[in-house]
Formats: structure tokens, C-alpha cells, sequence
């Protein structure tokens, strides 16, 4: 098997780079921006500063905490998560090229496509909705995911106050605490602000969810040449330190909840400073922190598979396509997220549909060769002899189904292709168009459950209007 043999450093380069990662927590510090966080690391032997609210974390107490969390899944090579839909502002209209505001139709699409989609295995709503007041959009697109979604999810939360609503609906959707705490039901992004600072509500926010051990991926944004160092090495230095004080953290809380040490990172243009999505160099940093995550015992996730095209066009392809295999065939479990555009300027359904259809060339690929006495296939090999016919044979009738076959790419002939020629994007909006024309949203949860959730929703916004 290629996959998890994909290395781009040694295990000597592995571990010089974490040593870094260790010595900035401990020598230069990382700023913690609430009291509360502050009281928990001094008792555990941290030194704090109150004025600047730093806080200096041990070496020590950093490996205790790398060898008293639980990861999140063991490292693996395989099944990998084919990540979620994109969660961004903007929607590129397939129509017109143009980028408009996303809204909650918008939301209920995305959930309705995933829903059918077969290789994108978490959903997501795919945009903030903006036709809602913004304290309210994560609880809304809560609100759809819990209801209607046929998968698991993952989504934003913005706010302390949010979170607790977030708690409230999974309660209602599992039953009770000891059920959503076995369930796993939420997840949560925790991004540390680079360089080295992790503001209040990301630290109340962990601490809400952590204390009911639901999973945390630590996944701070260092941008390569901006935030963090324009050295490699350096940012992924910076990136790990910051996932090992957001673990310790959550360790000294004494939570169970599982972790992932992630990495959304970015890289700079640097002639510009624009923040570049496809990088080549992105793929180096995705690379060394997928290892360096393994190194520790920990899975690890990272935004590959995005591209800066604003199109589909071939730029478009090579870019998704060349960080998604490497990232595939380094051993990372988790891919990307989907559907993005334009490095990061907006989120495309029909782009979600095409990536499915990559997704199920990945998946085929991680199969492998499957090597024993039938598929080696002397026997028909020996029965049919030299010249003979092959394709008549039951051999290969039962076989035939196992290879890949696409739904959007195209396999005609070049005549057959040109008589009534479809650019891909349009087979894709074909594609989004039937499912969504076929399909409603339909409750995954009772009537009293989601009436709960409707309550939930309620409140909350009556307590953002009365403001």
C-alpha cells in the first residue's frame, strides 16, 4: 500500500520541530485572555503573568497532557472523512460567476445535496446565513444540521452563548446528558488567535463543550509569511504550539473530550499578502503537520484540496487535485472542506458536486490491489489460454462492478463529446439541480424533538431583538 508511507520529513526533522513547538509555550508563552484559564494553569504549576495575561506552560506539563488526552481517532491511513462543505459568507451563482450573500435557502441546499452525496461524509451548511441577524446565524445553521442532516456534522460557533444553545438541542436530540455525552454529538473548531494568543470565548467555549467530552480539533490558522514565520519549519513550529497549549488547557480542565491536532493552515503571497489557499508550499506545511500530529499519537486534519481559482478551469483541478493526493497518500484522515472557490471568496454547490466525484476516485484508490487466488486469476487465466477471449467469461461478469464508474466526469469519445459539448460545471449543476428537484428535507429527528429546537431557536432570538 502508498498510503501513510507519503513522508516529507525525518523522524529527526519530526522531532526538532516539536522540541521548538514545546519551547515557545514554555520560554516565550502564549496569552490566554480569560481569569478563569489564567487560575487553572497557575495551579498546575504554570507561571502567569496577570498584566499581559501570559501564561508560560511547562514542557512537562505539556508531555503529561499529550499522554493524558485521548485522540480523536488513532492515527490512520484508512477510512479517511472526505471533510464537510465549505462554511464561508458567499455564494458563487453557477448562472452568472457572481459572488452574492449567502442566506438560509442557501443553508437547506447544502444539507439537502449532502444528504446525497456519497462521498462527502460530514455535512455542513456550506454558508453563514446572512438574511438572519449574525448573533443568530450558527444557531440556525445548527438548526438545520440537527433536524434535517442524514450525517454527521460540523459547524461554526460563534459565540458563548451559542454554544450553550448548541448544548440545549443535543440534549434534546440525544435524550440526556449521559447519552449526548456518549454520543459525540457536537464538535468544535478551537482557533487560537496567531501568533500565540487563545481569546475568551474560544476558552469558555472549549471549556462548555470539553466538559461534557465532546471532541475538540485544535486547529489554529497560522498564515505562512504573515502570522507565523515565512521559514516552513517555523510556521509549523508555531502551528503545533499553539494546538499543545490548547490540549493542555483542555487536559487541566480534566476533560474527556477526544482531540485532534489540526491544521487549517495558510500561506501568503508574499509580493502581495493575500492569503493563498493552493499553494505549493501549503501542501509542504499540511505534509509536516500531518506527521508531526501522527508523531504525538494524535489524527490530524488540514484544509488540503482548496484551491485560489476562481473557476473551473484547469487551475482549478490541478490545484484541488494535487494537494488532496498528497494529503491522501501521507495518511491524513481527514480532507479538506468542500466546495470552496477563489481561495476562500465563495462557496459553489456545483464545485461540492464535482469534488464528490474526486472523492470517489480517492476512495477507489485507497482499496489497493486485492491480492488472493481469485483475483490473481490463474485459473481463468490457464482455462482461457494464449489468444483466447476473456471478456465472455464469468470470471469477469462477476468483477465487472468493481471498477469506479463516474457521474459527472466524462468518458465519451472525442466525436461522441463534441457533437453535444458540456463544460463539467454545467454537467455538475445538472447534478445539483436533479437532487435538489428530487429531494426535500425531511425530519431526522421526532416532532417533539425538533419542535424543542424550534423553541430553542425562539428564545434565543427574542433575546437578540429585545437587545
Amino acid at each position: 500500500m502508498i498510503f501513510n508511507q507519503l513522508n516529507v520529513l525525518s523522524e529527526n526533522e519530526i522531532e526538532r520541530i516539536l522540541d521548538t513547538s514545546f519551547r515557545i509555550i514554555d520560554e516565550v508563552g502564549i496569552k490566554l485572555e480569560w481569569d478563569q484559564a489564567l487560575d487553572l494553569l497557575e495551579k498546575r504549576g504554570c507561571r502567569v503573568d496577570r498584566a499581559s495575561k501570559v501564561v508560560w506552560i511547562p514542557r512537562k506539563l505539556t508531555q503529561e497532557a499529550v499522554g493524558g488526552m485521548s485522540p480523536l481517532a488513532p492515527p490512520q491511513d484508512y477510512p479517511k472523512i472526505f471533510w464537510a462543505p465549505w462554511i464561508g459568507m458567499n455564494v458563487i451563482d453557477s448562472e452568472t460567476g457572481k459572488r452574492r450573500r449567502g442566506v438560509l435557502d442557501d443553508c437547506r441546499n447544502t444539507v439537502n445535496l449532502v444528504n446525497h452525496l456519497e462521498n462527502i461524509s460530514v455535512s455542513s451548511t456550506g454558508v453563514v446565513p446572512q438574511d438572519v441577524p449574525i448573533e443568530l446565524s450558527d444557531v440556525h445553521m445548527a438548526e438545520l444540521l440537527f433536524k434535517y442532516s442524514e450525517k454527521i456534522f460540523t459547524t461554526w460557533t460563534f459565540t458563548v452563548e451559542s454554544a450553550r444553545d448548541l448544548v440545549e438541542m443535543a440534549l434534546a436530540v440525544t435524550g440526556g446528558e449521559r447519552e449526548m455525552r456518549e454520543s459525540k454529538i457536537i464538535n468544535y473548531l478551537a482557533e487560537p488567535v496567531s501568533p500565540l494568543k487563545i481569546s475568551r470565548h474560544t476558552l469558555e467555549i472549549m471549556k462548555i463543550y470539553g466538559g461534557l467530552d465532546q471532541p475538540i480539533n485544535m486547529g489554529s490558522m497560522v498564515q505562512v509569511g504573515t502570522t507565523g514565520p515565512a521559514t516552513l519549519a517555523g510556521s509549523v513550529a508555531l502551528q503545533m504550539a499553539e494546538n499543545l497549549a490548547g490540549l493542555v488547557y483542555l487536559y487541566c480542565l480534566g476533560s474527556n473530550s477526544p482531540v485532534a491536532l489540526g491544521g487549517p493552515m495558510q500561506t501568503s503571497d508574499m509580493r502581495t499578502g493575500r492569503c493563498l489557499y493552493a499553494a505549493p508550499e501549503l501542501s509542504l506545511v499540511h505534509l509536516a503537520l500531518v506527521a508531526c500530529a501522527h508523531h504525538l499519537g494524535f489524527m490530524s486534519g488540514c484544509t488540503s484540496g482548496l484551491c485560489d481559482s476562481n473557476c473551473m478551469d484547469f487551475q482549478n483541478g490541478w490545484e484541488r487535485g494535487l494537494s488532496m493526493m498528497l494529503l491522501w497518500a501521507a495518511g491524513s484522515e481527514s480532507v479538506g472542506m468542500r466546495g470552496e472557490i477563489g481561495g476562500g471568496e465563495g462557496f459553489s454547490l456545483e464545485s461540492l458536486v464535482i469534488e464528490n466525484e474526486m472523492g470517489g476516485m480517492l476512495r477507489k484508490l485507497s482499496e489497493g490491489i486485492i491480492v488472493n487466488e481469485n483475483t490473481l486469476a490463474l485459473d481463468l487465466i490457464e482455462k482461457v489460454g494464449i489468444g483466447g477471449t476473456i471478456i465472455a467469461e464469468n470470471h469477469t461478469a462477476e468483477h465487472a462492478h468493481d471498477f469506479w464508474q463516474p457521474r459527472i466526469f466524462n468518458r465519451k469519445g472525442y466525436d461522441e463529446f463534441h457533437e453535444n459539448y458540456r463544460h463539467v460545471s454545467g454537467r455538475a449543476h445538472e447534478r445539483v439541480e436533479k437532487i435538489l428537484s428530487e429531494n426535500e428535507l425531511e425530519l431526522q429527528v421526532d416532532g417533539d424533538v425538533a419542535a424543542e429546537i424550534d423553541r430553542i431557536v425562539s428564545r434565543r432570538a427574542g433575546i437578540v431583538e429585545g437587545r
